[in-house]
């Protein structure tokens, strides 16, 4: 998910990893592009041509940055809703996006959400409604989960649900409390980066400073008990990379912390406020991470 500073401050969480193991090796970042309006960045995505999609928690709008020309341009709006968030790749050069009602004076409209397909596959942005779901909560993070299947992170109602992409069916895959939010969370978000990789479902939970990850099966449902990396840090959204080290943004934490496959957890860039991460695809940057902010920043670092 992605945060402002107004959340950041709401929340009141610690910059802390208290007991954690953490190596030291933090990088300053390079700016690739910074918004001025809107400016609370929440999730990011790369399509096969290296461009950038930045969604926004304070408009419902779809942007894209190029990361050569450090231009950006607005794509699309989704109409009825005020706030957009998880993107994720459904097919070749097709995106689904989070959008719901949302603001930070008015709170959150449960039941206005749902999952947006933007295609460009006829050479530019087409939007269009994949799924309304009435019975959202509050909608924030999405990830692939196979050919015809997305995962989606449900923060105030501490659940994962499933949605296929091509019949727009949906269910409740995975619920558990510690998806819930916290019990004086300024804001009810609990559940907020989800990603899945290699049978794992990685998730944050945003009002409890936590990082969480749980073996599943093919249906999507949880196969075991649900490990904890770590409690003591502020965790907005994430990314999972070949290898199947996770880099994980950390808010008002200001870094972005890297969970090796040896469960080692070292610090790999110096950011204040950033929301959402995503590791490059193509050759040239394969291995720079792109993080965005809460403060508008487009930012990029080698990992």
């Amino acid at each position: 998910m992605r945060f402002s500073t107004l959340i950041l401050q709401v929340l009141s969480l610690t910059a802390s990893l208290g007991s954690a193991a953490v190596v030291e090796r933090r990088q300053a970042t390079t700016q690739v592009f910074k918004f001025s309006s809107p400016t609370s960045a929440e999730g990011i995505a790369q399509r096969s041509n290296g461009q950038l999609l930045v969604s926004f928690f304070d408009k419902a709008e779809l942007w894209t940055v190029d990361p050569a020309t450090k231009k950006a341009s607005k794509l699309v709006s989704f109409t009825g809703a005020t706030c957009s968030a998880g993107i994720v790749e459904i097919a070749p050069d097709v995106f689904a996006v989070v959008a719901g009602q949302f603001s930070f004076s008015g709170g959150n409209k449960a039941g206005s959400w749902a999952i947006w397909k933007v295609d460009f596959t006829s050479g530019t942005a087409v939007a269009s409604i994949l799924k309304a779901v009435p019975e959202s909560g509050f909608f924030n993070g999405l990830t692939a989960f196979d050919n015809s299947t997305i995962l989606i992170g449900d923060a105030s109602k501490g659940a994962v649900w499933r949605m296929d992409t091509k019949t727009g069916a949906y269910s409740i895959a995975i619920q558990d409390a510690l998806m819930n939010p916290a019990s004086n969370a300024g804001i009810p978000m609990g559940l907020d980066g989800l990603r899945y990789a290699n049978g794992t479902v990685w998730f944050t939970n945003v009002s409890k400073n936590a990082l969480h990850k749980v073996s599943v099966d093919a249906t999507g449902k949880a196969t075991g008990s649900i490990s904890t990396i770590w409690t003591n840090t502020f965790s907005d959204d994430l990314w999972v990379g070949p290898d199947g080290s996770a880099y994980v943004a950390t808010g008002s934490a200001g870094k972005v912390q890297k969970v090796g496959v040896d469960g080692k957890v070292s610090t790999v860039a110096s950011i204040s406020g950033s929301t959402a991460v995503v590791l490059g695809r193509t050759e040239a940057d394969k291995n720079t991470l792109y993080i965005v902010t809460g403060q508008g920043v487009v930012a990029s670092v080698k990992v």
